[in-house]
């Protein structure tokens, strides 16, 4: 059999939680470095925000796009650091993310420069902050239900283009993001508890990836304009299209386009497991993605190194997982 490959799994927005960056910036002076880089380019103390702030101030969609980004890249090169101390090889074969997680990736492919991946992850954060001030928005994960029904369901709460929800995350073929105005997000919660499914309120101030935000995704398809990008020096999955993403173009065109297009993620596992992907590492705060894998494929390696200190890496486990195949 093939050798099982690697891939690095960056979260998105709603990963967040307090003092998600303590632990790492504690044991690694990379990680502690990456946001020194970001605190100058933002021009605020982004590591404050990480160690000390509340939920409440991480949730602040101007600051929690930068911080996911910059913290998953701490813990990023925090595990770097760790692995070259003790001589150790073990690289991705994919990086993969997932919503605001594909810019993560496209900075770790080296596509992107930190500063300039910082950079977009903030005036990303403005344009959907902004427009959520216009127009309240949400999202909220429904459990239990088929892809079909779900669907169904955001047709029955969507009265009008103004009050409307859409299917924006396919988790799970049973677990599947909803996202629209408020109202309409909350119509469609109720309809989805009558028929028993467990629906969940995201940590989050925006909504996305839906056609609701094709305005939304333009003007932040400008603001990638003004930036380079570089071929990647390890391939990234895309998220709406789960192809394959090996060039400074495919990459760009992804997050020019991300905002209006739905999260293909089970399909990303899916293409994961088609390229030998046996071990998947979630790198960034919270464990959410790396949970999502184990349902989808429970007899692959996989975990999050975002609740522990970096010290606690299963170096062990993954060599010899990766014997395995």
């Amino acid at each position: 059999m093939p050798k099982s490959q690697i891939t690095y799994m960056f979260p998105g927005q709603g990963a967040q939680y307090p003092s998600m960056a303590k632990l790492i910036c504690q044991v690694s002076k990379n990680a502690s470095r990456i946001f020194a880089e970001a605190n100058e380019i933002l021009n605020y103390d982004l590591l404050d925000l990480c160690t000390n702030g509340s939920e409440d101030d991480l949730k602040n969609t101007l600051i929690t796009q930068p911080a996911i980004v910059t913290t998953s890249m701490a813990l990023y090169k925090g595990l770097e650091e760790k692995l070259n101390d003790q001589g150790i090889n073990i690289s991705p074969d994919i990086f993969s993310g997932h919503s605001l997680g594909i810019l993560t990736a496209a900075i770790a492919s080296k596509s992107l420069t930190l500063k300039d991946g910082i950079e977009i992850a903030s005036k990303r954060g403005e344009i959907m902050s902004k427009n959520y001030n216009i127009r309240p928005v949400t999202m909220s994960g429904v459990i239990g239900l088929n892809i079909d029904e779900v669907k169904k369901i955001c047709n029955e709460a969507t009265s009008s283009e103004n009050d409307r929800v859409d299917v924006a995350n396919y988790n799970l073929k049973n677990q599947i993001v909803i996202s629209g105005h408020v109202s309409a997000v909350s119509k469609a919660k109720k309809i989805a508890q009558s028929k028993r499914a467990k629906v969940i309120n995201l940590k989050v101030r925006v909504s996305s990836h839906t056609k609701l935000h094709i305005d939304e995704s333009k003007e932040f398809a400008d603001v990638i304009n003004n930036y380079n990008f570089a071929m990647p020096d390890t391939p990234v999955l895309s998220n709406i299209s789960s192809k394959i993403l090996n060039s400074a173009e495919k990459i760009k065109f992804e997050l020019s386009n991300q905002i209006h297009k739905p999260v293909l993620w089970y399909k990303n596992m899916e293409t994961l497991s088609l390229n030998n992907i046996n071990i998947f590492i979630e790198i960034g705060p919270g464990n959410v993605l790396s949970r999502l894998v184990k349902k989808f494929m429970p007899n692959v390696l996989s975990f999050s190194i975002s609740k522990d200190s970096i010290d606690n890496y299963p170096v062990g486990s993954i060599l010899n997982h990766r014997g395995e195949f």
